[in-house]
């Protein structure tokens, strides 16, 4: 389903590592398949932090995590309206 990715900044593939994300996940209350990973991704640049921000559409007996606390059904609400973008302020903390 592919994967993130870390990567130094060398000509060489064999340097990057897969960054484990969400594990421990019960697959039987949560679908990874099928997400938009990276729809935005931010740096701080070397040493700092990253954000990454994703959306899912998909709810196969699972629960609403994205949207929790609204009536449920993506199409209904567009992403609950919340955008989709990411950046960091001057201060070095992340806005979304």
């Amino acid at each position: 389903t592919g994967g993130l990715f870390a990567c130094p900044l060398t000509p060489e593939l064999s340097d990057c590592w897969r960054v484990p994300i969400d594990e421990g996940v019960d697959p039987q209350r949560e679908s990874k398949e099928n997400q938009w990973l990276g729809v935005s991704v931010k740096s701080q640049g070397p040493g700092g932090k990253i954000v990454d921000l994703r959306v899912r559409d998909e709810l196969d007996g699972g629960e609403w995590k994205f949207c929790e606390g609204r009536p449920q059904g993506h199409e209904r609400f567009g992403t609950c309206q919340q955008g989709l973008a990411a950046a960091f302020s001057p201060d070095r903390r992340y806005v979304l």
